[in-house]
C-alpha cells in the first residue's frame, strides 16, 4: 500500500490517541457523556477514505476517526463534546460524535440519534430515495466525478444487530436491493455484555439470513486490510446498487462511555486481550517495516499531542450557547397562513371524506414527482384496507405508490431518510392501534431530526392514520391515540371532520415542510354513522389549501342567548362535532360548537375568546378521559380564562377502559355520545 496513505491514517490516529488521552486527564471539563474511537480507528478511517462529496453516511456514536477521517477537524468535533454554541453539527444540543451536515465538500449526514440500531431504518430510508431519484428524477439526483453515484453507509456497534428495528432495515434493502453498506464493527461488548451473553451469531452470520444481503468479513484494527476491504465494497455498491454487510472485528481500548468506566466491568486479562490488536501500534509497525524512520513517527506523535491540546484549549475557551436559542428549530418555516382557494368548488354536489383525501392526493401526486405514497396494503391490487388509495397505483405505478411488509417502524422511520433526498414521502399505518411499533422512530428520529440538526435536516412527511371507533371494530382497530402522540413535540397533527377540511389539511400537510400526522376518523370516512351527514361537502378546488392552527366555529349560539348568560361553548374535534352538533339542536340558540381541526398548533387564541364570551366551557373527546389531551386542554382553559368562567370547565370523554369492547352495545357505553353531551350542556347551563 501507498505510504502516504498509510502515513494519512496514522496521523490521525495519532489524533484520536490524542484527544482520548487529553479528554481523559480533564475529566472535570469534558463533564458531558461521551465515547472514543480508541481501537475502532483503523476500520472507521478506512471507510471514511473511500467517501465522496456526492455519498450518505449514518456515523454512531464511538465513530470519532470516521468523522475525522472525513475531513472535520479536531476542534470541531471538540466543539460537540464541550456542547458549545459554535458547535456546526447541533449547536451544544447533541452529544459527541453525533454529527449532521449537509454541504458539497463532504459526504452528508442526516441526524444521528442514541439509539442503539435506530439509525438503521432512517439511513436505509436515505438509499430508498437515492434508488428513486436514480430511478425516476435522474436530474435531482447528485453526482460526483466522472459521473460516479452516491452510496450509503451506516455504521454500527455490534451489539445494535439484535434490534428488531435493524431487522425490519435488513429487510427492506435486500427486498428492494438498496445501494447501502451496513458497517458492523465488532468489540465484543454491549456496555457490560459480552457477546457469548447478548446473542447466538455475530453479524456476519446473521446477515446470511437475508437473502441477496452480500457480506464481508475483515480485521477492523488491521488498517490495509479495512482499507482494502473497504475500498473493493464501496466501489463494488457504487456500481452494482445492490446491499453490502461488513463485519469488521475490533478490539475496545476506551471506556463504554466516559460514565460508563471500563474497570466498572472489565478484567485485566480482558483488557490485556484487546489491547494486544491495539490499531495504532500495528500501523506504526507496518510502517517501520516500510522504511519510515523511527524518529519521523515519534515526531508525528508529538506534533498530534501539541496539535490536539492547542485544538482542545480553543475549544475549552469557545463561547456557551445563547440560552434564547433554546427553542429554534423546533420547526422548519411553515409559508401556509392563510386560507387559499375556492372550498366550494362543485356547489352543491358533495363527496365522502375518504375521497376527499384521495383526491387530494392523486392532486398532489401529478404535480410533485417527489411525491410518494407506501404503506400496507396501499398498492393497487387493494388501494388501502379502506380504499383510501384506491385508483392511485394505476395511476402513477409501482414506484410511487407500493405496498410494504408489516413493518411500521421502517414504514414512519424511512421517512427520515428519504426526506433527506429531497423526496415527500406519505405513508399509511393501517390503524391508530397499530402506530405503536412506529413510535420508536417517531419519537427518536422523526420528530427531533430539525431541532438537533439545528433546522438542517426537518422531516418533511405525511403520516396517515385511520382512527376511531364504530361499529363493532374491536378492541384492535378502535383506540384513539391523539394523547400519545400530542406528548411528542417536532410533529404536528391534523384531525379534519369533514371532506373540505380533510382535503385543505392534506393539501397543507404537503407543503409544510415538517413532519404531519393525519388523525382520520373512519367512522367519518363514509357518513356512515347515523348523524354525519355533514363530514360530507362540495369538494374544494386544486388549490385550496386549509393552514394548520385555525379552528372553525360550526355551530353559533344566538347573540340573545349569549348576552343573558345562558349559552355554552363546546371544543371538540372528530367524531365529537357530530355529537356536539345533535346535542345543541336540543337547546335552541344556547350552544357553539367549536371544531378545532387541528391538534397541533392548536387555535387557541380563538378558543381563549370564545371561553371568555360564553363562561361556560365543555371539552369534548373521543378519547378515554383520564389524564387526556382534553383533560389538559381544559386545564389550559381554565388557567387563562379563569375570571370569565361562571363554573368550572366540563370535560367528557369515554369511560377509562383499556381497550374499545367489541360488542356494540358495549363499545357504545364506553363512548361518549349526543345524549350524554347533552347532559353535560344541561348542567352547565342550569349552574
Amino acid at each position: 500500500m501507498d505510504a502516504t496513505l498509510l502515513l494519512k491514517a496514522f496521523k490521525l490516529m495519532c489524533q484520536a490517541k490524542a484527544m482520548a488521552e487529553i479528554y481523559e486527564a480533564n475529566r472535570g471539563i469534558c463533564k458531558y457523556v461521551h465515547s472514543t474511537s480508541r481501537g475502532h480507528e483503523a476500520i472507521q478511517l478506512a471507510t471514511a477514505f473511500q467517501l465522496q462529496p456526492q455519498d450518505y453516511v449514518s456515523p454512531y456514536y464511538r465513530d470519532e476517526s470516521l468523522i475525522m477521517g472525513l475531513g472535520f477537524s479536531p476542534y470541531q468535533q471538540m466543539l460537540q463534546l464541550l456542547a458549545k454554541g459554535d458547535d456546526i453539527f447541533t449547536g451544544g444540543r447533541e452529544y459527541y460524535s453525533h454529527p449532521n451536515y449537509k454541504g458539497d465538500d463532504k459526504p452528508t449526514i442526516i441526524h444521528q440519534s442514541s439509539a442503539t440500531g435506530m439509525q438503521a431504518i432512517p439511513t436505509t430510508g436515505v438509499a430508498q430515495g437515492l434508488q428513486y431519484l436514480e430511478r425516476n428524477l435522474p436530474e435531482k439526483l447528485k453526482k460526483g466525478d466522472n459521473d460516479e453515484l452516491p452510496v450509503v453507509v451506516c455504521s454500527f456497534g455490534d451489539a445494535s444487530i439484535t434490534e428488531g428495528e435493524v431487522s425490519e432495515a435488513f429487510q427492506f434493502a435486500v427486498l428492494k436491493q438498496l445501494p447501502i453498506i451496513y458497517l458492523v464493527q465488532d468489540n465484543n461488548w454491549g456496555i457490560s455484555v459480552t457477546a457469548n451473553e447478548a446473542r447466538t451469531m455475530n453479524a456476519f452470520e446473521f446477515a446470511a439470513g437475508f437473502k441477496g444481503l452480500n457480506r464481508v468479513q475483515v480485521d477492523g484494527s488491521d488498517f490495509e486490510a479495512s482499507y482494502k476491504v473497504m475500498n473493493e465494497t464501496v466501489a463494488w455498491v457504487r456500481k452494482e446498487r445492490k446491499p453490502f454487510l461488513v463485519h469488521a472485528t475490533v478490539p475496545l481500548l476506551g471506556h463504554h462511555t466516559s460514565g460508563v468506566r471500563k474497570d466498572f466491568y472489565r478484567s485485566e486479562e480482558d483488557w490485556a486481550r484487546h489491547l494486544i490488536r491495539d490499531p495504532f501500534p500495528l500501523l506504526r509497525n507496518k510502517l517501520l517495516k516500510a522504511g519510515i524512520e523511527e524518529s519521523e513517527l515519534q515526531r508525528m506523535e508529538e506534533e498530534a499531542v501539541e496539535f490536539i491540546a492547542e485544538e482542545f484549549s480553543k475549544a475549552v475557551a469557545a463561547p456557551e450557547p445563547d440560552a434564547h436559542t433554546v427553542s429554534h428549530h423546533v420547526f422548519a418555516p411553515d409559508t401556509t397562513t392563510e386560507e387559499k382557494g375556492d372550498r366550494n368548488t362543485n356547489g352543491t354536489e358533495k363527496i365522502v371524506m375518504v375521497d376527499a383525501a384521495l383526491f387530494a392526493i392523486r392532486e398532489i401526486m401529478q404535480q410533485h414527482p417527489e411525491a410518494i405514497l407506501y404503506g400496507q396494503d396501499v398498492g393497487k391490487r387493494l388501494g388501502g384496507v379502506f380504499r383510501e388509495a384506491a385508483t392511485l397505483g394505476d395511476l402513477f405505478g409501482d414506484e410511487r405508490v407500493f405496498n410494504t411488509a408489516i413493518q411500521e417502524a421502517y414504514v414512519v422511520g424511512s421517512c427520515v431518510g428519504m426526506s433527506a433526498v429531497g423526496l415527500k414521502p406519505i405513508v399509511e399505518v393501517q390503524f391508530a392501534d397499530y402506530i405503536y411499533p412506529a413510535l420508536n422512530q417517531l419519537v427518536t428520529e422523526v420528530s427531533k431530526s430539525c431541532y438537533l440538526s439545528c433546522g438542517k435536516f426537518p422531516v418533511s412527511m405525511i403520516l396517515r392514520v385511520p382512527t376511531g371507533a364504530y361499529g363493532g371494530g374491536g378492541p384492535y382497530h378502535s383506540g384513539s391515540v391523539e394523547t400519545t402522540l400530542l406528548s411528542i413535540k417536532g410533529i404536528k397533527i391534523a384531525y379534519p371532520s369533514n371532506a373540505a377540511d380533510m382535503k385543505g389539511l392534506m393539501k397543507a400537510a404537503y407543503y409544510d415542510p415538517n413532519p404531519v400526522v393525519m388523525l382520520e376518523h373512519k367512522g367519518l370516512y363514509w357518513s356512515k354513522v347515523p348523524g354525519t351527514d355533514d363530514a360530507k361537502t362540495p369538494e374544494p378546488d386544486n388549490e385550496y389549501i386549509l393552514p394548520f392552527g385555525k379552528a372553525n366555529t360550526v355551530v353559533k349560539a344566538s347573540p340573545e342567548k349569549i348576552e343573558n348568560g345562558t349559552s355554552c361553548v363546546v371544543i371538540t374535534y372528530g367524531m365529537g362535532v357530530y355529537w356536539a352538533k345533535a346535542a345543541a339542536r336540543q337547546f335552541s340558540g344556547m350552544v357553539e360548537v367549536i371544531d378545532l381541526r387541528t391538534l397541533f398548533p392548536l387555535d387557541e387564541e380563538l378558543i381563549f375568546e370564545r371561553v371568555k364570551v360564553h363562561g361556560k366551557c365543555l371539552v369534548l373527546t373521543e378519547e378515554q378521559q383520564n389524564n387526556s389531551f382534553a383533560e389538559a386542554l381544559a386545564g389550559r382553559i381554565s388557567k387563562n380564562c379563569f375570571q370569565w368562567l361562571d363554573v368550572p370547565v366540563e370535560v367528557l370523554g369515554a369511560l377509562d377502559l383499556p381497550a374499545v369492547p367489541m360488542n356494540m352495545g358495549l363499545e357504545q357505553a364506553m363512548l361518549p355520545n349526543a345524549e350524554k353531551v347533552a347532559m353535560i350542556i344541561n348542567q352547565l347551563l342550569r349552574n
